[in-house]
C-alpha cells in the first residue's frame, strides 16, 4: 500500500511539473521565468507548442455547395439537428470525400471569382468531371467546389456571409455504387 501511494505521488509530481514547465515555457514574459537553457530543454523535450493544436483562423476554407436537386444533399455543419447534433457521422463523412475529392482537382481547372455572390461565381466555373474511390460513395451528381477566405470578424456585419468565394470549379461526380 506505501509503495503505491509513493509511486502515484512521485509520478503525479513528474507529470505536473512537465505539464506546467510546458505551459510556462510557451508563454512570454512571466513572473517565474524560465532561463534559455530551460526553454530550449523544454522545447526539445516537448517540440510542438500550442500552435500544434489548432490551425490558423485565416487559411483559405474549402466549400461545397450542390447544384440543384440532382446533387446529394450537404449535411453541414454537423452539430444540426438533422445530425443528430453530431452523434449521426454521415456529414463527417462526407467532409471527408471532399477532401479527397478536392485533392483530385488540377490548379489550372479552379477559376478566380472577385464576385462577392456566389450564383455569380458558379456562372463562370468551369466544369471537371470525376470518379469518387471511395468505397460507399456520398457525394454523387454536380457540386461545386470553392475556396474561400473567411472574412474578418471587424468586417462581418458589411457582408451577408462569413465566407468570401476566390476560386471555384463545377465538378461532375460519377459513382459506381457496388
Amino acid at each position: 500500500m506505501q509503495k503505491s501511494i509513493s509511486f502515484f505521488i512521485i509520478f503525479s509530481v513528474f507529470w505536473g511539473s512537465l505539464f506546467l514547465f510546458s505551459i510556462i515555457g510557451s508563454l512570454g514574459t512571466t513572473p517565474i521565468p524560465l532561463t534559455k537553457d530551460s526553454k530550449f530543454l523544454m522545447s526539445s523535450v516537448i517540440p510542438q507548442g500550442w500552435g500544434f493544436f489548432s490551425k490558423n483562423p485565416r487559411d483559405t476554407a474549402i466549400g461545397l455547395y450542390e447544384d440543384g436537386d440532382a446533387s446529394a444533399k450537404v449535411r453541414w455543419p454537423n452539430m444540426r439537428a438533422d445530425n443528430l447534433f453530431g452523434l449521426y457521422r454521415y456529414g463527417r463523412s462526407q467532409g471527408v470525400e471532399m477532401g479527397v475529392i478536392y485533392s483530385q482537382v488540377g490548379k489550372e481547372q479552379w477559376t478566380e471569382c472577385k464576385e462577392t455572390d456566389l450564383s455569380a461565381c458558379k456562372s463562370k466555373a468551369k466544369t471537371v468531371k470525376l470518379q469518387t474511390p471511395a468505397p460507399r460513395p456520398l457525394l454523387c451528381g454536380s457540386y461545386y467546389l470553392t475556396k474561400e477566405d473567411i472574412v474578418p470578424w471587424s468586417y462581418s456585419k458589411y457582408t451577408a456571409s462569413s465566407y468570401q468565394v476566390k476560386s471555384i470549379v463545377k465538378v461532375v461526380i460519377s459513382c459506381s455504387k457496388t
